[in-house]
């Protein structure tokens, strides 16, 4: 009786953990404000979170650090940020741009050259220069000159709310009641098919996916093609696309969550399922394969499936429990173990913790670990180890 019983509690605890697929984050963590408007991951693996009202927040995996006009960011209310090849941030707010280089902080604003201080959207190209999609027409900086472009130059429409690179190197800029428009460097080519755009998206296959008010548009270069909720979107207006490592579509809504399409089918997720709140301002994946959502409740994390590690807590040579687990977990382990040493390491490959195995049971005190997902491993048994959830 008693082994069933354990048998019975360890199901139960495999099933939980399978439903333990977000972890979230928000002020109560360090977020310097739950409404998140853009993330962006640097070269180290640092989050960047930029919020609307609270400025910008670095998680670099335990710790949060927070950046606002004190600190010399041009404004607080931040709606997007990119990283350039040298590590700067180049960050778009309702006041102007700011660069960071990590140490100072510059401001760019329409004295300096910018067509506007309200940035929606930025993109670097090949060659290194610094596109600002504004509330009136686009600026293009090269580091020393600024050039605007407007309806004059056959943009069309001079509110640019969203902005992609190609393959090819086309720049497309949506617009908010103009519709689409492709500059190769040289010509103008507008569309109407997509219009009232949130975000622009380009896939590997060339397609370009575009999130709108009014549904999901994919353009493959001829043939438009719609998406709305008869086709299984949770909701029409699209705020966020991000494309992750097997090709997969996560579409971010404005009212009911994210959808992961994997072109035949919507999989829908929202508070009901783990997201921390169903208004989704922007998504991307990590290099893990991971899905960080930024929503206006704060900061959601999906954990893809890690190779080789197995998703129960029950492995051939120990179980590890509780799991998720707030302060302690305690190990049960075979003899063949003692004398062995344990490791946790985080996302990012980062040894937070190790120890010696000197008992066949032992409790591991976690309460400075930050609330994530952690990989407990036996050093030089490639077999032994599980995915660790600490909340």
């Amino acid at each position: 009786m008693k082994t069933q019983l354990l048998v019975l509690a360890f199901m139960i605890a495999g099933l939980f953990m399978k439903a333990q697929t977000w972890i979230s984050y928000n002020q109560t963590n360090g977020l310097a404000d739950n409404n998140v408007q853009t993330i962006a991951i640097d070269a180290f693996g640092n989050k960047w979170f930029g919020t609307y009202g609270g400025g910008i927040s670095k998680f670099d995996g335990s710790n949060w650090t927070t950046f606002t006009v004190n600190d010399g960011l041009v404004n607080d209310y931040v709606r997007v940020i990119k990283i350039d090849a040298s590590g700067n941030l180049w960050v778009g707010t309702d006041g102007g741009v700011s660069r960071f280089n990590g140490v100072t902080w510059t401001n760019y604003t329409t004295f300096e050259g910018l067509s506007n201080n309200l940035v929606y959207a930025i993109e670097i190209d090949a060659t290194g220069n610094k596109w600002f999609a504004t509330n009136m027409g686009v600026s293009k900086c090269n580091d020393v000159n600024w050039t605007i472009y407007t309806t004059a130059n056959g943009l069309a429409n001079n509110i640019v709310t969203a902005m992609a690179i190609d393959q090819a190197n086309n720049l497309w800029f949506g617009t908010w009641g103009g519709g689409v428009s492709k500059f190769d460097g040289a010509n103008w080519t507008s569309y109407s098919q997509a219009n009232y755009v949130h975000v622009v998206k380009p896939d590997a296959n060339g397609n370009i996916w575009f999130g709108t008010a009014t549904g999901l548009k994919k353009f493959d270069g001829t043939v438009w093609t719609n998406y709305t909720t008869t086709n299984g979107l949770p909701a029409n207006n699209v705020y966020a696309i991000a494309i992750d490592q097997s090709n997969n579509k996560w579409f971010g809504t404005n009212s009911a969550g994210i959808s992961k399409y994997n072109g035949n089918a919507f999989i829908n997720y929202n508070t009901s399922n783990g997201l921390i709140g169903d208004l989704v301002n922007t998504s991307i994946i990590d290099n893990n394969g991971n899905v960080w959502v930024g929503t206006m409740d704060g900061v959601s994390l999906y954990t893809a499936p890690v190779s080789g590690i197995s998703e129960n807590k029950i492995t051939r040579t120990f179980s590890l429990f509780p799991n998720p687990a707030t302060d302690a977990i305690k190990i049960n382990l075979n003899e063949e173990l003692i004398g062995t040493t344990f490791t946790i390491t985080d996302n990012a490959g980062k040894i937070v913790k190790t120890g010696e195995i000197s008992y066949t049971s032992m409790q591991i005190e976690i309460l400075d670990l930050a609330p994530g997902i952690y990989v407990f491993a036996i050093d030089g048994k490639s077999d032994q180890k599980c995915k660790l959830i600490k909340q």
